[in-house]
């Protein structure tokens, strides 16, 4: 199977405020040599903690970091970032916070509605609306409320619902359920699984949180220090982590509970 996403020796720097001899300005440098494959259907976590680098990982790759070196491809084409508006549609990216990512005077309709005619297809608007609606779970009376109106779970699946209007190959998930309660989080997860499998659509999803890796996705990258320090199997790298960073994670949350493959199964609500 080829990829749909590849990244060779990938490198990613922030402006610098340091003062030098030079003056005020430069370069910071955030990623390190960074290598992975995504392929149609899988979906590969990125886990680290806070300054890892895995978020400045999935904002490199859609172009919102102000300088990146290495190699990006799409479907075996090499694309730069800093230029790739005809790729926005092929990978979306979903952010932490949904509140800040959706206008608090559109309602739930106004905010799909211009996806949809933004991007058509060959199905009308309404049935385009209903489908994303049943595709994300989402109440059919949500579409005349305002982001302020809808629980944390709801916002989220309004972004995915967003996301999925304009029929991605890629959906980079950044930290997506981390401000969400354990039991909202099972069913968000659940729902990126199941689009994920029936649409074939390739999942990018960072968090710092080891409980909902083992159980949701196939691949794993551990990042440290804007490096990728250990890479594989899920259960794999859980059951045989080699990397001294890798053990450390695992061992330090020993008694917490984690999402549980029937968890996964549960019947999904709206929160």
């Amino acid at each position: 199977m080829s990829s749909v996403l590849s990244l060779k020796n990938v490198s990613a720097y922030y402006p610098s405020s340091a003062t030098t001899l030079f003056g005020t300005g430069g370069w910071t440098q955030i990623l390190f040599e960074i290598n992975f494959d995504l392929n149609p259907g899988e979906i590969l976590s990125v886990v680290g903690e806070s300054g890892s680098g895995k978020s400045t990982l999935g904002k490199s790759i859609i172009g919102l970091i102000p300088k990146v070196g290495g190699s990006f491809e799409f479907n075996s084409e090499e694309y730069q970032p800093s230029v790739m508006n005809h790729l926005r549609k092929k990978i979306q990216i979903i952010f932490q916070d949904p509140y800040s990512s959706l206008n608090p005077r559109m309602t739930v309709s106004e905010t799909l509605n211009e996806v949809v005619e933004f991007y058509p297809n060959e199905l009308n608007p309404d049935k385009r609306l209903s489908s994303l609606l049943d595709q994300t779970e989402l109440p059919k009376d949500s579409v005349s409320k305002y982001p302020h109106e809808l629980s944390g779970g709801q916002r989220q699946r309004v972004c995915i619902a967003r996301s999925l209007a304009v029929e991605p190959d890629v959906l980079i998930c950044d930290e997506i359920v981390s401000a969400l309660d354990v039991s909202v989080q099972a069913k968000i997860l659940n729902l990126i699984k199941d689009l994920s499998n029936e649409k074939s659509i390739a999942v990018l999803f960072t968090t710092h949180d080891l409980h909902v890796v083992e159980s949701f996705a196939n691949n794993v990258l551990i990042m440290t220090k804007g490096r990728i320090v250990e890479s594989g199997n899920v259960k794999q790298v859980f059951k045989y982590p080699e990397h001294d960073y890798t053990q450390m994670l695992i061992h330090s949350v020993p008694n917490k509970k984690r999402l549980t493959a029937d968890e996964f199964l549960m019947p999904s609500s709206s929160s």
